[in-house]
C-alpha cells in the first residue's frame, strides 16, 4: 500500500474540518458535566484510555500479529471516541451528552497520550532498533493543530456566531462521515488486488477487537450501575474508534502504509457491529433504556 495524496494532504485537511465541526456542536456545559456527573463521565475516560489500548495489546498478542500490524491495531486503540460515536449514541437512543462530553475530554487529552503510547508499542512489537523515527513533540504539535485547535476554533464560532455554526453543524458532520468513507474507498481502491490479503490478515484481530469494546463497554456501564442509556454511550465510545486520527498517525506522521491496514479494516467493520448493536438495542428498547440518563437530567 502507498501513501499518498490520500494520506499526506486529503486527510490532515478534512481532520482539521472535521474536529472544527466537532467544535461547533460544543459548549463550555460540555466540559462542566465532569464536575456535575463524574461518575459516568470518570468511568468512560479510563475505558477510553486505559482499556481499550490493554484491550488492543491482548488481541495483538493473542493473533499473533506482525508487528506493523500490531503497532497499527495499537494506535488505533488509542484514538477513541469522535462525531460517529456521537451520531450513533443519538440514532439508538445513548446518552448524547455524555457522548458528546466523553469526546470533548479525549479531543483534547489524545494529542499527548498517542505519541508516547505509539512508541512503546513500537518498541514492543518491533524492537528497540527496528523502531521507526517518532519525534515526540512535534508529533504532540502536529496533533494539537490538527485537532485540539480546530475545536477551539469551532467552540469560539459557536459562542459569538451561534447561528452559523448552527448551520454548519450538520454538513460538517455529514461531511465527517462521507471524507471518512471516501478516504478508505480510495485506499481501498488503490490497493484493491491486496485487500483480501489484508483482511486475511488482520479482519479476525479488528473485528474481535471490535466486539470486544462494544459488549464490554456495555457491561461495564451495567456493573458499574450507570444508567441503561450511560451504558449503551459506554459501548460505543469503546467500539466506535476515530479511523481518521488512526490512520493520520500511521499513514501521514509515521508513513508507514502497513499500519494503515488495520484501522481500515476497523474502520469498515464498526459501522456494521455498531449498527448491529444499535438495533439490538432498539428492538430491546423497554427493558433496557428503563432509567434516567445524563442528557435528560441535563
Amino acid at each position: 500500500m502507498q501513501s499518498g495524496f490520500l494520506l499526506e494532504i486529503v486527510l490532515p485537511i478534512s481532520l482539521f474540518i472535521i474536529m472544527f465541526g466537532m467544535g461547533l456542536s460544543l459548549t463550555i456545559k460540555d466540559f462542566e458535566r465532569v464536575a456535575l456527573f463524574p461518575k459516568a463521565v470518570l468511568v468512560g475516560l479510563l475505558a477510553q484510555l486505559l482499556l481499550l489500548p490493554f484491550l488492543g495489546f491482548m488481541v495483538a498478542t493473542m493473533f499473533h500479529l506482525e508487528p506493523l500490524l500490531a503497532v497499527g491495531l495499537m494506535v488505533l486503540s488509542c484514538c477513541p471516541s469522535g462525531p460517529t460515536s456521537n451520531m450513533y449514541s443519538y440514532l439508538f437512543k445513548g446518552d448524547v451528552a455524555l457522548s458528546v462530553t466523553l469526546t470533548a475530554l479525549i479531543s483534547v487529552i489524545k494529542p499527548f497520550t498517542l505519541p508516547f503510547l505509539t512508541y512503546y508499542s513500537m518498541v514492543y512489537f518491533m524492537g528497540e532498533g527496528k523502531t521507526i523515527d517518532l519525534p515526540i513533540l512535534k508529533t504532540i504539535l502536529q496533533l494539537f493543530i490538527i485537532t485540539v485547535l480546530p475545536v477551539g476554533i469551532g467552540m469560539a464560532v459557536k459562542n459569538y456566531s451561534p447561528k452559523f455554526a448552527e448551520g454548519c453543524e450538520k454538513p460538517v458532520k455529514v461531511f465527517s462521515m462521507i471524507i471518512l468513507f471516501a478516504i478508505i474507498a480510495g485506499l481501498v481502491r488503490q490497493n484493491w488486488e491486496k485487500m483480501w490479503g489484508f483482511f486475511a490478515q488482520s479482519g479476525a484481530a479488528a473485528l474481535t477487537m471490535n466486539c470486544i469494546c462494544i459488549s464490554l463497554g456495555f457491561l461495564l456501564g451495567l456493573l458499574l450501575r450507570l444508567s441503561r442509556t450511560q451504558a449503551v454511550t459506554i459501548a460505543f465510545e469503546l467500539g466506535i474508534q476515530n479511523g481518521t486520527t488512526a490512520l493520520l498517525v500511521t499513514g501521514t506522521i509515521l508513513q508507514v502504509p502497513t499500519m494503515t491496514v488495520v484501522p481500515i479494516t476497523y474502520s469498515l467493520l464498526m459501522f456494521v457491529t455498531a449498527l448491529v448493536f444499535g438495533l439490538f438495542i432498539l428492538k430491546n428498547r423497554r427493558s433496557i433504556l428503563d432509567q434516567p440518563s445524563l442528557e435528560r437530567v441535563s
